[in-house]
Parts: structure tokens; sequence; C-alpha cells
């Protein structure tokens, strides 16, 4: 893959400017320095928003999908007076993105559905899942090892939302002895470099979560696009 960000970064922000009303937008981090950049480097931005109205998130990734590439994973974050986008494309592309608005807002008191619970963090499993490339790539395996454990905590964290949805509450004095399968798969590693263990262990993930997702009727096809991202950073 080749280095796209300062090119991007340019349409990016002609993008910010017809999406929404924008007070200024900064770049931060190692696009001011292009001798820093390479095919791993996201583009970090700080947009300064001109009124207090929450970002349309799902009417932003639907825009940026038309725009570059649709969203493969994100990762969202609420706070009194910023939200916090981190987000990767089917391209490879990554953006790091902080909404900074002019005052203080209201906190938001969480009482989200089992699907939209279920979606955050299968979109965040996938987000992740490029981090892991990323990581391998620059040749930090401890970090990489890091975060493809997350990623087997995020699909026992789906399983538990879904127990709680099944028996309407989440407050389990018992539990009824349920299989965790990807234990299982931890328990057969067998390869000899830790770059091979972590690419195991994310894959299989990967393909456990895309069952998951198959189950309860969602796209389950994201293996196949995660290995299509690893073949483009290799490039």
């Amino acid at each position: 893959m080749d280095i796209w960000q300062i090119e991007v970064a340019r349409e990016f922000k002609a993008f910010l400017y017809g999406f929404i009303e924008i007070k200024e937008v900064k770049f931060i981090g190692s696009i001011l320095k292009p001798d820093l950049l390479d095919m791993f480097s996201d583009v970090d931005v700080v947009i300064y928003l001109l009124d207090n109205c929450d970002l349309d998130l799902n009417g932003f990734l639907n825009a940026l999908t038309e725009k570059f590439s649709p969203v493969f994973g994100c990762e969202f974050f609420r706070d009194d007076n910023k939200d916090m986008l981190r987000l990767c494309l089917e391209n490879g592309w990554r953006f790091d993105l902080t909404f900074i608005y002019p005052e203080l807002r209201e906190p938001v008191i969480e009482n989200s559905s089992f699907t939209d619970k279920v979606d955050s963090v299968i979109s965040k499993f996938w987000f992740i899942a490029v981090m892991v490339l990323v990581k391998l790539g620059r040749k930090d395996n401890l970090i990489a090892s890091h975060l493809v454990l997350e990623l087997c905590q995020l699909i026992i964290v789906i399983q538990m939302i879904i127990r709680d949805n099944d028996k309407s509450t989440e407050i389990h004095r018992f539990g009824n002895s349920e299989d965790v399968p990807i234990l299982h798969k931890l328990a057969s590693l067998s390869k000899s470099k830790c770059e091979d263990e972590v690419l195991f262990i994310l894959y299989q993930a990967a393909e456990h979560i895309d069952e998951i997702s198959s189950s309860l009727g969602k796209n389950a096809n994201q293996t196949e696009k995660l290995k299509e991202i690893r073949s483009r950073f290799e490039k």
C-alpha cells in the first residue's frame, strides 16, 4: 500500500466541511511529519464544531462509505464536550477523529438495545483486528498479542450479551456450564513463532465472530475482508 495519507487528508477535510457545520479542522500526529508516515499510519483529525448538535454517527459513517470506502470497523466514545471516533475502512485507511463541541453537553444515560450492544462490540472487534495487523506490520508483537487476546474477550462479551438477552436479565447467580469455543482455539496453539500464533488467534477469532454474526442475521464475510486488508499492507 502506497503512502496515501497526505492526499486523502485534503479530500477528507473537504468532505468534513460538506457534511457538518465546522469552525475549524486541525490535523495532528504523524501527518504533520511526512518523514514519519508509513502505510500503517492513520490520519488524526480534530474537528471543532460550530454548535452542540450531536454528531449523526450513522449518517457520518454512511457518507464516508459513499465518498471513500465502506467502513470495516470503528470505536465510538462520547464525552461531555467531545466525541471520539476511531475507524478503519475496507481499503485499509484508518482515521482517528475527535469532534469538539463549543459547550458542555448533558450526560447521556445508556439504554442500548440488544442489537445496538452487539453491533457496537462487533464493530469494535473489527477495528481492533486491523490494529493487530498494524502492530504486526511494525514488529510490535507485545501490543499485537495484547490486542488479539482482547478480541477473544470481546467474543466472550458478545456471548454474555446474548445470554442476557435470552434470559431477559443481566444478573446471573449461576451459569449453564456454557461452552466458550474461543478457549479451545487458544488451547490448540502449536505455532513456533509469535507472529504466527498471533495471526492464528486473529483469524480463528475472526471466523468465530463471523459465525456469531451469521447466527444473528448480520454481515458475516468480514474475515475475508480482513485478509484483503492484510494483503494491502504487504504490498
